[in-house]
């Protein structure tokens, strides 16, 4: 008896330390854009099929803790189910390399920034990226029924460079275009906007140790509407090729 409860703690102890190698955390506080804490928010991680993978809530603090998997992510994303379509819609973080313990702060409000998407222009030097992103607005959301091949427009008319900030790795990038375009999934079409942007330099040493991903800018974009005087975030990783 003594032996089997010997190696019993023997095998609990490896499993754990291999657990303790194969897992890291993904945590942060979800707040409004004053810094305000916000509450009973689910927090989700998320595969390519959309299937949620991972689950959490968090707490009277706005904060939350979720022990992972190491791996690539397809998004994060955090949703207060009582006020979704009332007062807020969603935030979203794109392309989540977890590798170690990663903070990933959501802001978000009544106006989405949805489907971020980034790439280096084919020319040198590599000094840009070209960022899609679709920004949609609680106000302009409505409720009507879309039948295939409508146009669903749920973006602000114009955006100007006063009104989008993009980060990388914490620091405002120079914004040097800003398009409007035209995708089509699911059978509709729906309006987003693409802008240019200059890298700034350096990036690596501001961003907090916690949320520096080797090998990865974290892209980020604010958007302060005022045309419908909403405000939304997003976030994505983008893969740093050499």
């Amino acid at each position: 008896m003594k032996k089997f409860i010997f190696f019993t703690l023997i095998f609990s102890f490896v499993f754990a330390s291999l657990f303790a190698q194969e897992c890291v955390r993904v945590y942060g506080q979800v707040t409004d854009f004053k810094g305000n804490p916000i509450d009973s928010v689910t927090i989700r991680l998320k595969n390519k099929s959309f299937k949620n993978l991972h689950e959490t809530l968090s707490d009277r603090d706005g904060k939350f803790s979720l022990m992972v998997k190491k791996g690539d992510y397809y998004c994060l994303y955090a949703i207060k189910l009582s006020d979704y379509k009332k007062t807020k819609l969603e935030y979203w973080a794109w392309n989540v390399p977890v590798y170690k313990d990663l903070e990933i702060n959501p802001q978000y409000n009544n106006m989405e920034i949805y489907g971020i998407n980034a790439f280096e222009m084919q020319v040198t030097p590599q000094e840009s990226y070209r960022i899609y992103f679709r920004p949609m607005s609680l106000i302009k959301g409505g409720n009507n029924p879309i039948n295939e091949g409508d146009t669903l427009n749920m973006a602000p008319e114009s955006i100007s460079q006063a009104e989008l900030s993009v980060l990388v790795n914490g620091i405002k990038a120079k914004i040097v275009t800003i398009n409007k375009v035209t995708e089509y999934a699911r059978g509709i079409y729906l309006i987003g906007y693409e802008a240019q942007i200059i890298k700034p330099s350096n990036t690596s040493e501001i961003l907090k140790e916690t949320e520096r991903v080797a090998g990865f800018d974290k892209i980020t974009i604010v958007l302060d509407s005022k045309e419908t005087g909403e405000i939304g975030k997003g976030e994505a990783f983008v893969r740093i090729t050499e």
